[in-house]
């Protein structure tokens, strides 16, 4: 398999820990602790996996602004969060910002 898609998993996995990690009360509710926790060990041994093809610098780059970005979609769709224009223009940064590691991160 592709190592970007099992980079797209670990996105996954830890968005759905982050997404989840409310609903553990402080790591007080079992169940929601122990998926929490499963989401983010899936997410960190998928991450183990792509580092092996991909550059640490830019799997974490892409992973980390992946998952801000969707977790800010998913507060905006959900939990019905307005976004102020700075927020907005930030997003947008993060999300240039991740382009040009990936254009000129390789270069020497």
């Amino acid at each position: 398999m592709s190592s970007y898609f099992y980079l797209f998993l670990a996105v996954i996995a830890e968005t759905t820990g982050t997404v989840m990690i409310g609903s553990t009360d402080g790591f007080t509710k079992l169940l929601p602790t122990i998926l929490t926790l499963g989401c983010y060990a899936l997410s960190f041994y998928l991450l183990a996996i792509v580092v092996k093809t991909i550059p640490v610098y830019l799997t974490y780059a892409i992973w980390s602004a992946s998952g801000i970005l969707i977790i800010s979609c998913f507060s905006v769709v959900v939990f019905k969060v307005s976004l102020n224009w700075q927020t907005i223009v930030g997003l947008a940064l993060l999300i240039a910002g991740v382009v040009l590691v990936n254009i000129f991160g390789n270069t020497h």
